[in-house]
């Protein structure tokens, strides 16, 4: 037998084995769903059950239209609970839950239009159970923003809010109530001081949805909560940063929006505070006795548009360069004649082409070059 023929045969048992674990597997998987299997009735019982169903729902339809609303609810609960693959009985869930609603039992009414939802999922009723649910979180969460007695417990946990919302953007993801559900998210976070949490979702509303109404705000309130960091006294450059990008998102994708000129406003506070920022770190570091840290902040503060701390910022530097000493220049050597200076190529060694900085007089304008900021050399006793 040639090895040919071995590895061939090898190849064949190896498949063998590999079809009888996915069998196997497949029996698994349909073992672990016989219990839901077996509730469905058979086609003749279910022919049997249809007329039972129907004749409760008629009966409750009349006791409904009496006034008789608890005797309705009982034959619309018999029919869910018994005849729970009948036509009948995706109408009756939808009751059901709407009667919880109605009566403002609202933590029993979400999770009653859930169950529907994830039962009848071909129910014309389908998209109004979704509605129903958003206008339940909806009225919970507006109940909180009116909670005003802090030591007593709101009435709705924001965490059960949160995973309504959630529920309805699983539910229905490309209809029009998911985006704002994800903006009622992002405020839950926000109103819980969960700021990167509220960014992140607001993010997510803009990038999902960008030509939504909402998304206009949800990019303004970025900004806002990086801007209340800073009025808090938050000293982080990044919050400075991240709230000027997304103001300036605001003028430039949404420039026909209420928030649009708000947002040119805030937009000129923020670089107004952080040409202050500058300026306050390079006076630290002056302070400190750190003039290379010091003249670092200092340029980046003469290059602000405000006039009042760009000109202080020059200041500092002229009076910062005028304090550094003069350092010695490097003395040639004496044997070397004029004509051999002149010939002798530039060299690492040559004195010419030596890369030691070279003293500023006060006089001189600091210049601006592209690569960063002028360090100074530091004064003697700085080692």
């Amino acid at each position: 037998m040639t090895k040919r023929q071995i590895t061939l045969i090898l190849l064949l048992a190896h498949a063998f084995f590999f079809a009888l674990s996915i069998s196997s597997s497949h029996a698994k998987i349909l073992d672990y769903f016989k219990k839901d299997l077996s509730k469905v009735p058979s086609k003749e019982k279910l022919k049997e059950q249809e007329p039972l169903a129907k004749k409760r729902f008629e009966q409750a339809l009349i006791y409904e239209k009496e006034g008789m609303k608890v005797r309705a609810i009982s034959q619309y609960q018999y029919i869910v609970k018994n005849y729970p693959f009948t036509s009948a009985a995706p109408t009756s869930q939808f009751k059901l839950a709407e009667s919880l609603m109605e009566k403002g039992k609202l933590k029993k009414a979400f999770p009653s239009f859930q169950d529907f939802v994830d039962k009848y999922k071909s129910s014309p009723l389908y998209i109004k159970a979704i509605q129903n649910q958003y206008k339940i979180a909806r009225y919970a969460q507006e109940q909180n923003r009116k909670h005003k007695i802090f030591f007593l417990p709101k009435k709705f946990q924001p965490s059960d809010l949160l995973k309504w919302f959630t529920s309805i953007i699983d539910n229905a993801p490309f209809s029009s109530l998911a985006p704002l559900a994800q903006f009622a998210i992002a405020e839950l976070h926000e109103g819980d001081d969960k700021s990167s949490m509220a960014i992140s979702a607001y993010q997510a509303l803009v990038d999902k949805h960008p030509k939504h109404p909402k998304s206009p705000e949800a990019q303004f309130r970025i900004g806002e909560i990086a801007r209340r960091k800073i009025e808090a006294g938050s000293r982080d450059h990044a919050n400075i940063v991240a709230a000027r990008n997304a103001m300036e998102d605001v003028i430039v994708a949404y420039e026909d929006s209420p928030r649009a000129k708000e947002a040119k406003e805030a937009l000129a506070k923020f670089n107004s505070i952080e040409a202050r920022q500058f300026y306050e770190t390079g006076q630290f570091y002056e302070k400190q006795n750190q003039l290379r840290s010091a003249v670092i902040y200092y340029e980046k503060a003469s290059k602000v548009k405000d006039p009042k701390v760009r000109t202080a910022a020059l200041k500092k530097l002229q009076l910062i360069q005028s304090k550094t000493p003069p350092q010695k220049k490097p003395q040639a050597p004496e044997k070397i004649s004029a004509k051999k200076n002149e010939n002798t190529p530039k060299t690492k060694n040559n004195p010419a082409n030596s890369s030691t900085p070279q003293p500023l007089n006060a006089e001189e304008t600091i210049p601006t070059d592209k690569k960063g900021p002028i360090i100074l050399p530091p004064p003697p006793q700085e080692g």
